[in-house]
């Protein structure tokens, strides 16, 4: 499968810029808009890298859907910080993330992440975020335990629906800071680069191409959760924005590790409804059709046990047993408390037919989280002049091979303030390119292909279903040679453009990229889980890259993993 260099480009020759050409005679481009800072994506890391930049930057927050509408509103579990050092320490929290990463987090941007998180929660605050309080004493923040944290440090709010909170005070500050604007439904289809450097990106608005010139680029355009049939995350998660720092020539790293959550709702739907494990946290338990716990014996940290192990034990009860899901019994939690703890998650079993104060709630793993992504240093910078990445759309190192609970909401707020500070340095935001005055871009003669968005529906639910069924919890060899063969005959025909069709686009293109590097990894670790290679290999405690070489294939890399110790010297 070969990568092009932009879904909208013209076929240009090595060494030219994509969008460079002449432009398409039936998509004249108006006069190019022009600020310091893009930011593309409108969840916690969006709008956090936006209230971030300096004062004196123009910004403009882009978002696929509408302000408020991302995968974050869907976290239910809260955030982790440690907020007391009496009962908890940075230390325990570092040590929990390393246990968790399996061995390939980045030592140094874990304790960046975790030193600077009771900031971070002091500014949400500041932002107007309604964190759940403790009874037990003023002005201190109820916190809970969740799988792989030796402590309770999660933070969280309403209960149950902390990311919704998140979005609502986020958004209401974004609304409210003058100097930044947001435009909706614009859909990120390429960057624009020049010279080797990120100088703006081509979005699609209103039926038609946008191009926004910009010193700055960051990208907090989310994960790729959509890559699988059985998913938490939202129709929109579809990696556009790793997808298109992918075809500009940035460094990827880690997209084999795919954190897929051993308990949403057994249910039909799309997204599949999250259980957070902070039910597990208060003692609800996981169990099979007999009854008998699932995770008795498996790990110390019993039902609390990282990610990874959990969904591993619940797949291999499931194939043993031939069940189609276990059961998560919260029975024996009060049930007033389970009301006030966890509204949203009664209000969909409900929904289903499920009162979880009576009986068990019937669960099964589904994707919910990648912890690859582009490859950021420790200010949000990628390989890319001019391309800053945030969020789950970053690869920063600190989730390693598997991500620690509610770290990921925290891993936002804090690199996306990392990202606010090194663009206050005049190197970091340049002065963008000349507007080109078109893109190259020229629909084929004749009328549209009747097929459009309709086609790229059919690519997509068969890339969905070759992903969940060999590049899903458990991997082989043979699986993923299969799941690449069929990724090389999937074709999205843009003739008729639009987001449907890019979507589809950049899930195949990053459906390879997950494929290739798991293939490559002949060894289990974390998030990646290999039937013929079951076992983790000290020789792969590395971590590997991926670009766009010339010729749009994938070329391949590793990364050294320093230890915590070699990383203190």
């Amino acid at each position: 499968m070969l990568i092009p260099r932009g879904l909208l480009a013209d076929s240009a020759g090595p060494g030219q810029d994509a969008h460079a050409g002449p432009p398409g005679p039936d998509w004249p481009l108006p006069p190019a808009a022009e600020v310091d800072v893009l930011v593309v994506g409108s969840g916690v890391a969006g709008l956090s890298a936006a209230l971030a930049a300096p004062a004196g930057r123009t910004v403009l927050l882009a978002t696929k859907d509408r302000l408020g509408h991302s995968a974050t509103r869907y976290a239910q579990g809260g955030i982790a910080a440690v907020l007391d050092l009496v009962d908890d320490s940075v230390a325990e929290h570092v040590a929990d993330t390393l246990t968790a990463g399996a061995g390939l987090c980045d030592p140094v941007a874990v304790r960046t992440l975790v030193e600077e998180g009771g900031q971070a929660i002091a500014d949400l605050l500041a932002r107007g975020v309604g964190f759940d309080s403790d009874p037990s004493g003023p002005r201190q923040l109820a916190r809970t335990r969740e799988g792989g944290h030796s402590r309770s440090r999660v933070v969280h709010a309403g209960g149950d629906a902390t990311g919704a909170e998140l979005e609502r005070a986020l958004t209401e500050a974004v609304r409210a800071t003058p100097s930044v604007r947001s435009v909706e439904h614009a859909f990120l289809v390429d960057l624009v680069t020049h010279d080797g450097r990120v100088t703006g990106a081509l979005l699609w608005a209103d039926g038609g191409p946008h191009l926004v010139r910009a010193g700055a680029v960051v990208l907090a355009s989310g994960g790729a959760g959509q890559l699988f049939a059985d998913t938490t995350n939202p129709p929109l998660s579809t990696g556009d924005g790793i997808a298109a720092a992918l075809r500009a020539g940035a460094v990827l790293a880690d997209m084999e590790f795919v954190q897929f959550h051993p308990t949403a709702l057994h249910v039909d739907g799309d997204p599949r409804p999250l259980i957070s494990e902070a039910m597990r946290g208060e003692g609800a338990v996981l169990r099979d059709d007999d009854g008998s716990p699932v995770m008795a014996g498996v790990h110390p940290l019993g039902d609390l046990a990282p990610r990874d192990v959990v969904t591993r034990a619940v797949a291999a009860r499931m194939a043993a047993t031939g069940a189609r899901h276990l059961w998560l019994d919260a029975t024996g939690i009060p049930a007033d408390h389970l009301e006030r703890r966890f509204p949203t998650i009664l209000a969909r079993c409900r929904a289903a037919g499920i009162d979880p104060s009576r009986q068990p709630i019937p669960v099964s793993p589904a994707a919910h989280y990648l912890m690859g992504g582009v490859l950021t240093d420790l200010d949000g910078r990628t390989s890319l002049p001019g391309l800053f990445a945030v969020g789950e759309a970053a690869c920063t190192g600190v989730h390693g091979a598997n991500r620690l609970a509610s770290n990921s909401l925290l891993e936002g707020v804090v690199f996306a303030a990392r990202i606010g500070r090194t663009l206050k340095e005049p190197e970091a935001v340049d002065n963008p390119a000349q507007p080109h005055s078109g893109v190259g871009y020229a629909p084929p003669p004749g009328d549209p292909p009747a097929a459009g968005r309709g086609q790229a529906r059919v690519v997509r639910e068969r890339l969905r279903r070759v992903m969940t069924d060999r590049v899903g919890v458990v991997r082989s060899g043979e699986g993923l040679a299969e799941a690449m063969a069929e990724l090389e005959r999937l074709n999205v025909d843009l003739g008729d453009p639009g987001p449907a069709g890019f979507e589809a686009a950049n899930l195949v293109q990053l459906g390879r990229a997950v494929a290739e590097l798991a293939a490559r990894r002949e060894e289990s670790r974390g998030g990646h889980w290999r039937s013929d290679h079951p076992a983790p290999v000290e020789a792969w405690r590395v971590r590997q890259t991926l670009t766009r070489s010339p010729d749009g294939g994938l070329d391949t890399g590793l990364l050294a993993v320093p230890t915590a110790e070699e990383a203190h010297r």
